[in-house]
């Protein structure tokens, strides 16, 4: 509820800005995005996975996917951002940017269950 309450609020102030300032109206939106971001993260989102991860613990995997999903997510957020501010070339940038580190994330643990399973395969033989 409190964070309903803090986006009423900041919208009331953006439309306020926008009326008055409608040259820094770009960067405060901005500035309001990172900060509402940071309230949905820190109060919502991160107790949310938290308590989620305390009830599928014993499943393999699990951790590493809704946080891959998670950075995901906060890619395309960034990459809409970008976009709507007309920088089309940075978001596509930020989206490569976040598929590499989770595809190098992935392939890591992906090489660590293909040893385990030729180590299994070899002590079979």
């Amino acid at each position: 509820m409190t964070f309903l309450i803090y986006t009423v609020i900041l919208i009331l102030l953006l439309i306020f800005i926008k009326e008055t300032i409608h040259k820094l109206h770009a960067l405060i939106v901005i500035i309001f995005f990172f900060i509402l971001l940071y309230f949905l993260l820190s109060m919502l989102a991160i107790p949310f996975i938290e308590q989620l991860l305390s009830y599928v613990q014993t499943v393999p995997y699990v951790p590493q996917i809704v946080y891959s999903a998670l950075f995901y997510q906060i890619g395309l957020f960034f990459q809409s951002l970008c976009e709507e501010e007309e920088y089309e070339t940075f978001g596509g940038l930020v989206m490569f940017s976040i598929r590499i580190v989770l595809l190098i994330y992935w392939s890591s643990e992906f090489a660590k269950v293909l040893s385990n399973f030729s180590s299994i395969l070899e002590k079979l033989q």
